[in-house]
């Protein structure tokens, strides 16, 4: 068993000094793997996951020794029953080893509701001791299926189950260059989504997202945006933006031979390598995004092969772990799929098939259709956007919005068609 680690010096002096007075001592030793991992990453984590490691670890500060052990009885009564102190148990990160010991165990569902359960008593401390303006505050997602993929109105939202409503729009040619995702982020000159959202008191870049499966989005939202690319106030991931990136990780992919050692050393080393000169200025300026891409790419869902993949996943962390308050994302066209290609792992098939690509305007369309729901089906997981949560998908190739929300929320009283004007500002109204 390994000893607990010394702890980092970029902490916020309260969690600091806390950590100073042997705080990780009093924690359990199947909590160690994470607040370890954590610590020592901080940087890299969203100001969500600060608080939450925050919340767990002040909470544990301000009690009693005997209070503190009261917390922890039941995790720890469970570890012995486990038997963890006699494993090979790294204290110091979440390890694939630990995890699989852990599932093992025939406690381990015991273990779990045990953890969950002081996590729960740490977030209502939190709760009891601040307002939880944040967690009640109207949250905003905005998808686009933009005109290239041929959508049939009569069954373009079967999948959502009724869930919400369907809502014409008027999509009237102002701005032919300009995509109905862009005309509401940006507006035709100003008072755009993005600067209601970004002006918001305590606004931080973590609250807001736009995931692009091309790069016109991100390019739009890049050009208005006069601080540049250097120091955007919003995190910005475009598909086609990140070439580089996704070439270099695939390549290392490509070399690695089919089999487990092979593999954990080519993973070790896409874990270590510095990313940053892969990266565009946005992404680059920021080391949380870096990490956030890394381990995207990393965990093998095909992101890294297929655009609409990357922004159904790249959506789907980005609620996990940063609990956006505006998250925009926009699907786009794929190649069909190459015969003989691994994209259900690593390959990229313009690498090793030479056959030219071939775009796949239908099954992009059915893509989309089925991948919207997924995000919004991510997001509505957390609690944080199960109250207050708008989510409106716009199909442009049928002039229709899918919208759903609290029913007091006014686009659901619709029943004419909406101009994207007025949709802007009923949006901006709601989340400004």
């Amino acid at each position: 068993m390994e000893e607990p680690m010394q702890v980092v010096d970029n902490l916020p002096d309260h969690l600091q000094s806390a950590l100073s007075q042997g705080l990780l001592k009093r924690l359990p030793l199947t909590f160690l793997p994470f607040v370890n991992q954590q610590l020592h990453q901080w940087e890299y984590l969203f100001p969500n996951e600060r608080q939450s490691v925050e919340r767990l670890l002040l909470f544990v500060a301000s009690l009693t020794p005997q209070q503190s052990s009261l917390l922890f009885r039941d995790v720890v009564q469970l570890e012995e029953k486990m038997g963890v102190s006699r494993w090979q148990f790294s204290t110091s990160e979440q390890t694939i080893r630990n995890s699989s010991e852990l599932a093992r165990s025939p406690y381990f569902q015991d273990w779990r509701r045990a953890v969950q359960a002081v996590f729960d008593q740490a977030d209502q401390h939190a709760l009891s001791t601040k307002a939880a303006g944040a967690a009640s505050a109207n949250r905003l997602v905005l998808l686009e299926i933009p005109q290239p993929l041929p959508l049939d109105a009569a069954s373009a939202w079967k999948h959502w189950q009724g869930i919400g409503k369907p809502l014409k729009l008027e999509l009237a040619p102002s701005a032919p260059r300009q995509s109905s995702l862009q005309f509401l982020l940006a507006g035709a000159t100003s008072g755009g989504l993005l600067d209601a959202v970004r002006t918001r008191p305590e606004a931080a870049p973590a609250d807001t997202w736009v995931v692009d499966a091309a790069r016109s989005l991100t390019d739009a939202v890049l050009a208005r945006d006069p601080s540049g690319a250097a120091a955007p106030k919003a995190i910005l991931l475009s598909y086609q933006r990140l070439d580089l990136y996704r070439q270099a990780f695939s390549h290392e992919m490509n070399t690695m031979r089919k089999d487990l050692a092979d593999a954990d050393a080519v993973f070790d080393h896409l874990r270590k390598v510095d990313v940053t000169p892969w990266c565009p200025p946005e992404v680059a300026a920021d080391p949380a995004v870096r990490e956030f891409l890394r381990s995207l790419y990393l965990s093998g869902n095909g992101a890294v092969i297929y655009g609409n993949s990357f922004v159904e996943w790249a959506a789907s962390e980005a609620f996990r772990r940063a609990r956006p308050r505006f998250l925009a994302a926009s699907f786009g066209v794929r190649s069909r799929p190459k015969p003989f290609t691994g994209v259900a792992v690593f390959d990229n098939p313009d690498q090793v098939n030479p056959t030219p690509s071939v775009d796949d305007l239908p099954g992009s369309a059915i893509d989309a259709q089925m991948l919207a729901l997924y995000v919004w089906l991510a997001a509505s997981r957390y609690d944080e956007y199960q109250r207050s949560t708008l989510c409106v998908c716009l199909a442009e190739s049928i002039a229709q919005a899918y919208v759903v929300g609290p029913p007091e929320c006014a686009l659901l009283q619709e029943t004419q068609p909406i101009s994207l004007p007025r949709l802007r500002d009923e949006l901006r109204n709601r989340i400004a």
